[in-house]
């Protein structure tokens, strides 16, 4: 099973070197954390802005493409959105993980209802369909079905940048990574309201 990215491509341009270059973080944070030189405060930093980016990315897809057809960028982008949609979910489970080993049980219950802290928590559960269901064999298999899952990715990202605002009330880089999206995804809803 396979998720997306079908079209006939060079070797450079496949599917495969695309996610080693999704990984290479990811590995670089595990060997940095096993050898010492990263402390679990940069281990959660990194993997929360590399979630929220690969977050970014499949979110911008479709309205970059309606903005700039003709381009190679975002249609590139879009042909490969669904992998940005794992990887963001990826690493959204690699900041999870750091924090349930890290943090004793008592400490994650008490603050599970805390605003920063539950708005992390609905986001992931919402992720978790979707990053199940992004083969094309689920696309095929769950047919229209499959688009109504995956719009509740909005709902995530909300809740993700939300999480990313009030945990250490981080504004500006939350909003900063936020903008893109609410700026082309509004794009796109004019487009679609409008007829256009």
């Amino acid at each position: 099973m396979s998720v997306g990215n079908q079209a006939d491509l060079p070797w450079w341009r496949s599917k495969y070197i695309l996610w080693i270059f999704i990984m290479l973080p990811g590995l670089m944070f595990s060997i940095g954390l096993l050898n010492g030189k990263l402390n679990y405060d940069s281990l959660m930093h990194a993997t929360g802005e590399f979630s929220a980016r690969f977050l970014v990315l499949s979110l911008i897809a479709t309205p970059l493409l309606m903005l700039m057809p003709n381009y190679r960028f975002p249609k590139w982008l879009n042909r490969n959105k669904r992998y940005f949609g794992v990887a963001a979910f990826a690493y959204g489970l690699y900041h999870a993980i750091a924090y349930l080993v890290e943090v004793p049980t008592s400490e994650v219950a008490a603050e599970f209802l805390e605003f920063g802290m539950l708005t992390a928590w609905i986001s992931f559960i919402i992720w978790i369909p979707m990053a199940i269901t992004s083969t094309d064999g689920w696309v095929k298999q769950l047919k229209s079905k499959w688009k109504k899952i995956h719009n509740w990715g909005y709902l995530a990202a909300l809740l993700a940048f939300l999480h990313w605002a009030f945990i250490h009330y981080h504004w500006q880089a939350a909003l900063v990574h936020a903008t893109p999206i609410l700026v082309l995804q509004g794009y796109r809803w004019i487009k679609v309201f409008t007829g256009k």
